[in-house]
């Protein structure tokens, strides 16, 4: 295995909450697509499977945006099959990225967030309360706008920072959780950038514009602990993967998920135009990981699985501000 692991604190005290992350899933209906992504995902869902089952299963998982490739009605009804077959009853938290907008081959509109509301039941923006954790998912804009048929920079609307606002205000006695598409400014950053072997947080489109009004948001609540996103489907040994910085007088944990479909800006599906026939290009190195995270009062514990080879991978321990009163609220 590869290193970067770091030692695993074994002082179970206190946890407040396990949950699985998923990076970008992409699923997509069309059938060479479809071929190729179930190969690609079986050695995940069978060792997630696996190790809920010997270990300990979570509370919930959770993915924050692009379950599809496009945003479909026939996409969205094969994920939420297969996520529904894989995780069986296990809740799980859907957030809605920039390819949730995105028409099909041959469809003529983008797809509005009633859509995802549609399918999973949940609002673009929503958040959740588990064991003295506040959990909250924020909407990834459209990214047509301002521009139709233009990439645009990423700027959370004034809506969804005054969501972000009112409700670390509202439960302030709950260590907090924001899941988010897309990263802040200066976070996960390119393995090599002169070959540019990743999309980065430095990267217009892959970055939030307005990444100052998110941190002075969470900088004024100290039990603001983690971000947690994903969209850049960043490679293994990207810098800034986990990164903490103190915002306030307290510590902000930011988490890039990677994508166990593809990491890196060469792998990934690429379709032939000789053959019309899609191809996969594995990155390298070629790892497909997901995330653990467990949560105290004062920490929390990030492990990272590499499914293939049913191993854990690497571990951190970040610390976190711990909020002055947890209630029990489920």
């Amino acid at each position: 295995m590869l290193d970067h692991v770091s030692h695993r604190v074994e002082n179970d005290d206190h946890e407040l909450l396990y949950f699985w992350a998923l990076g970008d899933l992409h699923f997509r209906a069309e059938a060479q697509w479809n071929a190729l992504h179930t190969q690609r995902m079986q050695p995940l869902f069978q060792d997630l499977q696996r190790v809920w089952r010997e270990e300990e299963a979570p509370m919930f998982c959770v993915s924050p945006g692009d379950l599809v490739e496009r945003g479909s009605a026939e996409n969205y009804a094969l994920a939420k099959a297969q996520l529904a077959k894989h995780l069986r009853d296990m809740p799980f938290y859907p957030g809605i990225g920039n390819h949730e907008f995105y028409p099909e081959n041959g469809e003529m509109a983008i797809h509005p967030p009633e859509d995802f509301t549609k399918v999973w039941n949940k609002p673009p923006r929503y958040f959740w309360l588990l064991n003295g954790v506040l959990c909250i998912m924020l909407d990834q804009p459209d990214p047509w706008v301002p521009e139709p048929m233009k990439i645009n920079p990423v700027y959370f609307s004034e809506e969804s920072l005054s969501f972000l606002r009112t409700t670390l205000s509202q439960h302030p006695h709950h260590t907090a959780i924001v899941f988010a598409h897309c990263p802040l400014h200066n976070t996960v950053l390119d393995r090599d950038p002169v070959r540019n072997l990743d999309d980065d947080s430095q990267d217009t489109f892959f970055y939030v514009e307005n990444s100052h009004e998110v941190r002075a948001i969470l900088a004024e609540h100290a039990h603001g602990a983690l971000y947690i996103c994903g969209h850049t489907h960043s490679g293994w040994g990207s810098p800034n993967l986990i990164f903490t910085e103190t915002l306030g007088n307290h510590p902000v944990t930011h988490i890039n998920l990677m994508s166990p479909w593809y990491t890196g800006t060469r792998g990934g599906p690429r379709l032939d135009p000789a053959t019309n026939q899609w191809e996969y290009r594995p990155d390298a190195p070629d790892i497909q990981s997901s995330f653990a995270i467990r949560v105290y009062r004062d920490r929390a514990v990030i492990r990272m699985r590499h499914h293939p080879t049913q191993a854990w991978m690497a571990e951190w321990t970040v610390p976190l501000q711990p909020a002055s009163s947890i209630s029990n609220n489920k």
